[in-house]
């Protein structure tokens, strides 16, 4: 048994959440070989699976998990995941991304050579247990009770585990890079370059991109096309632009290459994605 939420406001940008639900699996239900798009983290209720994560064409990694332990799916792996014959396991998830998502991760210790969660103890687990419930088991709540709920349960997350690696930021370095989002959210519709966002703040090119990377952990035109596609999916989830106006509104001149960039960030054609949104609304009304 299956129950999935998608969450339909996407314009958050330090934490992006796609969606969450709850899996009771059948005995060697299995999931890939396959890719996934974004950060998917799985929590185990109870029952037992097995993780495999591909290194190289010839090297593959065996995680066998248990109840209480979670495991992290990172984008663009290939991956595959199998409940047990004979006590298959039964989890809660959530699919995120965005510009501080791989940074939580990495502060609960959780990374693609590292994907399994252990808690210091079932106790100290169970925060993150009830954020997980509160998520699935309340679908009604409001957008930003949803958002809330999703930085709570990473906090506990990273309070949790017993790889925990809190990180102390460098506030002039972050006071740059959320310049820069400041400068993309005014200017995104516009043909800008990474020089122009460099310029925006007062920075070299060269150490701009360097430090941007390093602090988002994405380029900047990986992170402007992310940012575009985001808002072109708010635009989409409405019947009155046509793709070609959405494609405009969003700084891309050539719908073509727009539906090219949207399909490689979001697994799906614009006018699918769309169709799929629309359904989703209507069932909620």
């Amino acid at each position: 048994m299956r129950t999935a939420y998608s969450f339909l406001q996407n314009d958050f940008f330090d934490l992006v959440l796609y969606q969450y639900g709850h899996e009771q699996c059948e005995p060697h239900h299995t999931f890939g070989p396959a890719h996934r798009n974004h950060y998917l983290l799985h929590y185990i209720l109870s029952g037992k699976g097995t993780l495999h994560y591909q290194d190289t064409a010839s090297s593959d990694r065996r995680y066998d998990l248990k109840a209480g332990q979670a495991f992290l799916i990172v984008p663009n792996k290939l991956i595959r995941y199998s409940a047990d014959d004979h006590d298959p396991w039964e989890y809660m998830w959530v699919e995120i991304d965005g510009l501080k998502a791989r940074e939580y991760l990495g502060q609960a210790g959780l990374s693609f050579q590292q994907p399994i969660y252990n808690p210091v103890s079932a106790e100290a687990s169970l925060p993150l247990l009830n954020y997980f419930k509160s998520l699935v088991e309340r679908p009604d709540m409001s957008a930003p009770k949803v958002m809330g709920t999703c930085y709570f349960l990473l906090d506990a997350l990273i309070e949790s585990s017993t790889a925990s690696q809190k990180q102390i930021t460098n506030s002039v370095q972050q006071f740059y890079i959320q310049s820069t989002v400041y400068y993309i959210e005014d200017h995104y519709a516009e043909d800008i370059t990474v020089e122009d966002m460099a310029q925006a703040v007062g920075l070299n090119r060269s150490y701009f991109s360097k430090l941007f990377k390093k602090i988002t952990l994405q380029s900047p035109q990986d992170f402007i096309i992310s940012f575009r596609i985001n808002k072109a999916c708010e635009l989409l989830r409405s019947k009155e632009l046509s793709i070609a106006e959405v494609a405009k509104q969003v700084g891309y001149h050539n719908q073509f290459y727009f539906s090219k960039s949207f399909k490689k960030v979001m697994a799906d054609s614009p006018s699918d994605w769309r169709k799929k949104q629309l359904i989703e609304i209507s069932k909620k009304h």
